[in-house]
């Protein structure tokens, strides 16, 4: 109630103190965990690293042996290659830069819970964001996850804001495609909401047709501008249109061109593929053996089954096989309980607010509350059911169990104030 009180007379300044509260929280945690481990758990990172590297140089099309193409997103290795470029290192500036996205992010999810449900459920939010264990765990790396963390919601808002502020419509569009621009060039797979985004355009009011197609097509316009430099790189290298990575031909050869799957991995040739295959298979054989299971490998439609249950999991008490049947999975109690915390308890509620939305017709925030099932498909048809695919959308399942659960809360209260009226009456 106090911070209610507080945040409607000085509301900007409430939401500074939060951001440097998060970021002395992220600076310490960074700082603590990188001096005990360092790079120890790296693993993607090191690509990322050595592709910062190559562009620093100025090598942008990657034919140095191995590594015969970026196979990522381009916005992390140059902002890498720009922080070598500037201070001659990629690890500190990249560890500040996390720290930032992600405490800038929690001010974002206040104004984005706020824009689509209330005040009060932005706040809730926000608090939530600054205690986000996953913030925490991909700080001290140099990885997409932070990037995401922030340019995920911030584009929501973006996009909710030229709906509902119609002076301000191409004001918000532009900051909204900029920013999904960003989101795009950091993971390529969040292409998909492209066209998602577009129908959020229904949302305009009074909605009409023209308006419709006017800022639908600007939407359009402005991604499609801001794809074009990297796009037309990619032609040169490729000699093919290929949507922000190699990756996406997997896809759009089916309409155009050849699949590049081969050169979409951090394994060009054939026997550096089938030696890590071989290693996992040992490891898998090793962890089955250690509590008495033996991995077998999942046929695609078993294996996708699996992926989208695995998606949504909040815990893996017990130890089991994921995606194709060779990869291990088992988690410590304290990844366990974090999980149970910051994710797994709003789950319950995310799933009936869906449908209370629906009875509710509240489309906006439906639309919103939709995102985590797509992105569920998305990556069980991919296979990649992994924790860290699903954390850049969690906050939106957060977001709406927070909502359930203070709707339910005042609606228990109002109850209880008109029954006490009643009965003094």
């Amino acid at each position: 109630m106090q911070l209610s009180r507080v945040s409607e007379k000085n509301e900007k300044r409430v939401l500074f103190f939060i951001f440097l509260v998060t970021v002395i929280f992220r600076t310490i945690f960074v700082y603590v965990t990188y001096t005990k481990t360092e790079s120890a758990s790296w693993v993607d990172d090191l690509y990322y690293i050595d592709a910062s590297e190559h562009i620093a140089d100025g090598s942008w099309d990657f034919n140095h042996g191995e590594s015969d193409n970026l196979i990522v997103g381009p916005l992390l290795p140059i902002l890498g290659a720009l922080f070598i470029r500037l201070f001659g290192d990629i690890i500190i500036p990249f560890f500040v830069y996390n720290i930032i996205v992600t405490s800038l992010m929690v001010p974002v999810f206040y104004y984005l819970g706020k824009e689509i449900f209330n005040k009060k459920l932005g706040w809730f939010l926000a608090i939530w964001g600054v205690f986000f264990i996953e913030a925490y765990k991909y700080s001290p790396h140099i990885l997409k996850e932070p990037t995401l963390f922030l340019f995920v919601p911030l584009t929501l808002f973006f996009i909710i804001s030229s709906i509902k502020r119609e002076a301000q419509r191409i004001k918000y569009l532009l900051f909204a495609s900029l920013s999904f621009a960003f989101l795009i060039h950091t993971d390529e797979r969040f292409f998909v909401y492209f066209p998602v985004f577009i129908l959020f355009f229904l949302f305009i009011k009074p909605l009409t047709l023209f308006s419709f197609t006017k800022f639908a097509s600007l939407w359009i316009v402005f991604v499609f501008l801001l794809m074009l430099p990297w796009g037309i790189r990619n032609f040169m290298v490729f000699d093919q249109v290929v949507i922000l990575s190699p990756r996406t031909t997997a896809i759009t050869s089916k309409l155009w061109g050849d699949n590049l799957a081969a050169v979409a991995s951090h394994f060009s040739d054939k026997e550096a593929q089938q030696k890590l295959i071989d290693l996992r298979h040992n490891r898998a054989i090793q962890f089955g053996a250690h509590y008495s299971l033996y991995p077998r490998e999942y046929g695609k439609l078993e294996a996708q089954s699996r992926a989208f249950i695995n998606f949504w999991q909040p815990t893996y008490f017990r130890p089991t096989f994921i995606q194709y049947g060779y990869r291990p999975m088992k988690w410590s109690l304290r990844h366990n309980v974090a999980s149970i915390l910051f994710y797994g308890i709003f789950l319950p509620f995310y799933i009936i607010g869906f449908f209370v939305l629906i009875n509710l017709k509240k489309y906006l925030a439906l639309a919103v509350a939709i995102i985590p099932i797509i992105h569920s498909f998305l990556h069980a048809y991919m296979v990649w059911p992994l924790e860290r695919y699903r954390s850049p959308v969690t906050f939106i399942v957060v977001m709406i169990g927070i909502w359930l659960l203070n709707t339910s809360y005042e609606h228990i209260k109002s109850k209880r104030s008109m029954f006490n009226m009643l009965i003094s009456i």
